[in-house]
């Protein structure tokens, strides 16, 4: 996994991440267009949906990592198709952050943490129940 340093950033169409409860990641898409030095961010929010804010703000005081470029679609058809969502709502189970972040790339659309979420749940439950007996 690639940290940023000496100032420099991702190219666009990485996705970046800041990390939020416990090992969930809120991921984001490096933008080509720039604000304040920085390289703006698409992602889809909690709060507002689909956006694309500043580096700052996505970061939120937090250290911004570098995830990768999972597809091989060249950037700007990732930042047009990310782009193509701004406005969207989010959705924990329909339209999360890895939702935005595949379609963007062209890969199945679906949320990598959501199912590693669901599976954990489900192992779970059924040693609890296997406990229980």
């Amino acid at each position: 996994m690639l940290e940023l340093s000496r100032g420099r950033y991702p190219a666009p169409g990485t996705v970046v991440y800041v990390r939020a409860f416990l090992f969930y990641r809120h991921k984001g898409i490096v933008s080509d267009r720039w604000s304040g030095g920085k390289p703006m961010v698409i992602c889809c929010s909690p709060h507002y949906g689909v956006i694309e804010q500043t580096w700052d703000q996505f970061g939120a005081g937090q250290e911004v990592h570098t995830e990768g470029y999972p597809g091989q679609l060249p950037y700007w058809e990732v930042c047009s198709r990310a782009r193509s969502k701004l406005g969207k709502a989010y959705g924990l189970i329909t339209f999360n952050c890895d939702h935005l972040k595949n379609f963007a790339h062209g890969l199945q659309v679906q949320s990598e943490q959501l199912a590693a979420t669901i599976a954990v749940g489900t192992f779970a439950g059924v040693v609890t129940a296997v406990i229980a007996r």
